[in-house]
């Protein structure tokens, strides 16, 4: 059976009704099928790229972001250039309505704040840049994106395919190292592995840090956290980033 979405806002509008008649009638068992099917019905539902930014406007975490003095936008556009071929998630359209908005926070700010308490190995710390081990002078330790991914990218309806959150961790960090890389190096993922906490369903926005812990100069170690907006942690990565230089051109 085909159900579009006008079906489905159909069949959402028809479950709150049952649920509430349920109720008067004294009915919990029914009641409680309803508020499943109710659920289930809003995997359904689309929001266009519109509805996508206006609710993204009025979110906390952007406010925060956007007041925060110790982090400043990104301009995407400008940065799917210095990431070249490692970047397969920002502004492509099957994955994203709408760009996510990103922030790059200096090394001075408050950005080991952001990460929850205890979330992050000691070796895995922002704060081990500035180990010995860090050769490389960090101008840009940390960004962190605001994000929706729609409904095409879905695995089990209503929830974001494994392999796309793989791309957007991959590109997210592939980010952050072109940040701190010599103007159009060639930046080469290395490994990635990931860590699958919970699933994140294509009805939210998340939260998105990515950081280096390491920079030898010709390579880099960096990790990034997944987050709904009620700071749970969702996804969790670890990355080994190699930095090439850009080819001269006789």
């Amino acid at each position: 059976m085909e159900l579009n979405v006008k079906d489905a806002q159909g069949c959402f509008v028809g479950f709150v009704e049952m649920e509430q008649l349920a109720v008067m009638a004294g009915r919990p068992s029914v009641a409680n099928a309803a508020i499943l099917a109710r659920q289930l019905s809003a995997i359904w539902e689309t929001k266009s790229a519109a509805d996508i930014i206006r609710e993204r406007a009025s979110l906390s975490a952007v406010h925060e972001l956007t007041g925060n003095p110790g982090c400043s936008p990104i301009d995407i556009e400008s940065m799917l250039r210095r990431t070249s071929g490692c970047n397969s998630h920002f502004g492509y359209d099957p994955i994203a309505k709408v760009e996510p908005l990103a922030f790059a926070w200096s090394s001075s700010s408050n950005y080991t704040q952001q990460l929850l308490p205890g979330a992050v190995p000691k070796d895995r710390l922002p704060d081990a840049l500035h180990s010995l081990d860090s050769i490389q002078r960090i101008q840009t330790p940390m960004v962190t994106l605001i994000d929706h991914i729609n409904e095409n990218v879905c695995g089990h309806p209503g929830l974001i395919h494994g392999g796309m959150t793989t791309i957007i961790a991959n590109s997210s960090l592939s980010l952050v190292a072109a940040l701190n890389a010599p103007e159009n190096a060639h930046i080469m993922p290395l490994s990635l592995n990931m860590d699958y906490r919970k699933p994140i369903h294509s009805s939210d926005f998340v939260k998105i840090h990515a950081w280096l812990y390491r920079n030898s100069g010709d390579q880099m170690k960096a990790a990034v956290h997944f987050y709904s907006l009620k700071n749970e942690m969702l996804v969790e990565a670890v990355a080994d980033i190699a930095i090439r230089p850009p080819p001269v051109v006789q």
